[in-house]
């Protein structure tokens, strides 16, 4: 099981004074699961996911929100699920706890990974290089940018000439997008990350 914990800085480092944990629970919504995303305590959120495609759709949707510190648990929690995730327990939950704190430390994209089991401590280092080089390309993204990769991901199936005619642009700004955002790259991570996550989750 995968428990993500999520946290705004400290209160001085916010750019402004706004609640954003509405913002993200909206966000993660959509997504899905048997419990749903809850704010925790202030400015913090759990959420849970059954597979590790869940996982990393929710990282990568508070990523993509930008100033949100993310900790990952990866391992074990007590069945069978209560009502709500805030009442979740377990090595899954412990270890988001820990992984959070050490996002919250580290001055690299903020997203941190851990096994609740030590004997995975090395696929979750992996796990979590490769979650700071997608949230590196989420972080480093244009305006424009992130237009094109949304309409893309809306419909995956449309060509460049048909983004260009959505989007009001022309099919070469739709193209240098494509290639400046790195949007293919991110997504041949995914299944890089996906099965690494899902090794440590089946042998927990």
């Amino acid at each position: 099981m995968f428990v993500i914990s999520c946290a705004r800085p400290a209160p001085a480092g916010r750019d402004d004074g706004v609640d954003r944990v509405p913002e993200l629970l909206a966000a993660l919504a959509p997504l899905g699961g048997r419990l749903a995303a809850e704010r925790t305590l202030g400015d913090e959120a759990v959420a849970l996911a059954e597979r590790a495609e869940g996982a990393l759709d929710i990282v990568r949707t508070a990523l993509e929100l930008g100033s949100w510190r993310v900790g990952l648990g990866v391992g074990p929690v007590g069945l069978p699920l209560p009502s709500g995730v805030r009442e979740v327990r377990g090595g899954a939950m412990t270890a988001s706890r820990a992984a959070l704190e050490r996002a919250r430390r580290t001055s690299e994209v903020p997203v941190a990974v851990l096994a609740a089991d030590s004997r995975h401590a090395e696929t979750a280092a992996d796990a979590q290089a490769v979650l700071r080089l997608i949230g590196w390309m989420i972080a480093t993204r244009n305006a424009g940018q992130w237009r094109t990769v949304r309409a893309l991901r809306e419909d995956p199936s449309r060509t460049q000439a048909e983004l260009a005619s959505a989007l009001g642009v022309t099919q070469q700004t739709v193209s240098r997008a494509l290639k400046t955002s790195g949007w293919r790259e991110e997504r041949a991570a995914y299944a890089l990350v996906t099965r690494l996550l899902a090794m440590i989750d089946l042998t927990s």
